[in-house]
């Protein structure tokens, strides 16, 4: 069985590693490649083909861009023989391009004539998407058993198995969180400096905050690259958890998975219940239709098992679209209080998601030292989602707020997708665009044509956009990015939201504004990268860019967005952005 992924980060990556270690299971061999091993077509057809794969901006991943390519190419017959599965991951947030690239490999496989084991998944990482998957993974065993069989069905019953000792021992070696870890493949880094990049004195301030990483020896990253960062549950948060579930936080608990994989927790030894709940499960992930059936099912009070109920048949009545209500676990739990101490930690570590690494964009160039990685860190934090009284504070970000220099952090660089890369040369201009912390790639890039210039290249003009709050408020790094601009490096184009400047509130007002000089340089080649946020941010530049097109060509809105997205599969309009939780 062949298992083939198309991951940017990693995701669909380990999803296709579990579902091999399912189908192991049953007795097939497995092989996990990234779908670009058949750029050239080649699928196997000896065995079963499942791909797993996601959309970045409605394009291929970068191991998964050959494939298509040869794939939307291939003519009726190229994959004849080949019996394949497809699981999409993806966001509904982007519904544009939600779930496009699986979906075009699912119907343009069954075109080239191969044979489709069973309908296509989805997986929603805005809703339910632990549970899609292990959907997704049940029924593919089901199909695999109906159609090949089980090879490992005659199996040595337990008489005949040999006697064995009576002890089983496994030696614990490393540190208490070396498993957790490898699962993520982290490495412990330092936190050598810290700081505060915006003025919190100011009514206007917002914490964003400034941290310095030492890797490990022999370790580097390119500019534009991310680090992912394991973080660590609030500690008033994993007290609040302990209590509301009716838990011991200082009990140990001896915890043994009985199946591999990505859901299941990394443990090689006791782990007390505060460091679990701290280090291990997701305490703020959106609670899942899911969830709330297995609560109801175990709450002993018939008002509260009703009005769990009431939840779940409101999400099925919904379509499914999302599978999510606002909230955590712990919020549902604690508004039916019937269930403390009610839930068996069996149960509980199903319904408790693995914590995940977070995903910063690297603010800094290995040209002012490859030794070392800075990130920008704005504090999520808004009234709290579910309703209930209080201030929701994002897991990731709140770590990082929490760190102070000597402190070690698990952690890794995770390159960025090879067409965010700010280009550097003397024929192509650059227009970067970003708002907040979204300024961090570019302050990077900024760096490296400070480093170019001052070795004596020549560059294409490069043009920031940057919006923030106030000048003298969040303005970050600005006598860096002012040096720069003076240096003739880069034009920085500030916007400032409370403090206006020509009615131009945000990046995108100023773009229109200087539509003249951003149109010339998008004529002339300009690569395009726009990074930060994307529930209004991004959408609000893609807009200018379309009415900059609408403006000077003469060309009607439909048109416009059509050239936008030419631009983006030229790979000259390029997006980075997030959608706060």
């Amino acid at each position: 069985m062949t298992l083939l992924h198309g991951s940017n980060f990693g995701t669909c990556r380990a999803y296709a590693r579990d579902l091999a270690e399912a189908a192991a299971e049953l007795g097939f061999a497995t092989r996990v490649a990234p779908l670009d091993d058949h750029r050239d077509g080649g699928l196997p057809t000896d065995g079963p083909v499942v791909v797993v794969a996601a959309s970045y901006n409605g394009r291929p991943t970068d191991d998964a861009a050959a494939f298509v390519s040869w794939l939307t190419q291939a003519g009726p017959g190229a994959a004849a023989g080949v019996h394949y599965a497809v699981l999409g991951v993806g966001d509904r947030n982007w519904a544009a391009t939600y779930q496009q690239v699986p979906a075009l490999i699912d119907g343009r496989l069954a075109s080239a004539g191969a044979a489709r084991l069973m309908d296509r998944g989805e997986a929603d990482a805005s809703g339910d998407l632990a549970g899609a998957v292990r959907g997704f993974t049940a029924a593919l065993r089901r199909t695999l058993l109906e159609r090949y069989g089980d090879p490992a069905s005659v199996a040595t019953s337990p008489a005949e198995e040999a006697p064995g000792p009576v002890y089983e021992v496994a030696e614990v070696t490393g540190g208490p969180l070396d498993a957790l870890a490898r699962r993520h493949g982290l490495q412990p880094m330092t936190v050598t400096h810290t700081g505060d990049l915006a003025d919190l004195g100011h009514p206007a301030g917002r914490a964003k905050r400034f941290l310095r990483i030492a890797l490990p020896e022999g370790g580097g990253y390119r500019t534009a690259d991310h680090l992912a960062v394991l973080p660590a549950n609030d500690p008033g948060q994993v007290e609040r958890a302990a209590r509301v579930l009716g838990v011991d936080p200082d009990s140990v608990l001896n915890i043994r998975a009985r199946q591999s994989g990505r859901t299941a927790l990394p443990l090689d030894r006791p782990v007390s219940v505060r460091e679990l709940l701290a280090r291990y499960v997701e305490l703020q992930a959106p609670v899942t239709a899911g969830q709330a059936a297995v609560l109801a099912a175990h709450n002993p009070c018939p008002p509260e098992r009703a009005a769990l109920e009431r939840i779940v048949a409101e999400a099925d009545g919904a379509g499914g679209a999302g599978g999510t209500r606002p909230g955590s676990l712990v919020d549902l739990v604690e508004e039916h209080p019937a269930l403390r101490g009610r839930l068996p930690w069996p149960v509980l570590l199903e319904l408790l998601e693995p914590l995940r690494p977070r995903h910063y964009s690297i603010s800094s160039s290995p040209s002012a030292g490859p030794e070392r990685a800075d990130l920008m860190i704005s504090l999520l934090e808004a009234p709290h989602r579910s309703g209930r009284d209080g201030v929701f504070r994002g897991t990731g970000s709140s770590y990082l707020h929490r760190v102070r220099p000597g402190d070690t952090i698990l952690a890794r660089v995770q390159p960025c997708r090879e067409a965010f890369r700010v280009p550097h040369d003397e024929r192509t201009p650059v227009i970067m665009i970003g708002a907040g912390t979204g300024l961090a790639p570019f302050r990077g890039a900024i760096a490296d044509r400070r480093a170019l210039r001052a070795a004596g290249a020549e560059l294409a003009p490069a043009l920031c956009y940057f919006g923030c709050d106030h000048p003298e408020v969040d303005y970050l790094h600005r006598a860096e990015l002012e040096d720069a601009d003076r240096e003739g490096a880069v034009s920085m184009r500030p916007a400032f939201s409370l403090a206006p400047e020509g009615g131009v509130r945000f990046v995108q007002h100023r773009i229109e504004a200087e539509g003249e000089e951003v149109w010339r340089l998008t004529e002339a080649g300009a690569r395009i990268h726009v990074c930060g946020d994307g529930s209004r941010m991004a959408p609000g530049v893609r807009e200018a860019f379309r009415q900059l097109y609408v403006r000077h060509s003469g060309k009607d809105a439909s048109t416009a967005s059509e050239w936008l997205r030419e631009l983006e599969a030229e790979g000259r309009y390029v997006e980075d952005v997030y959608v706060g939780g």
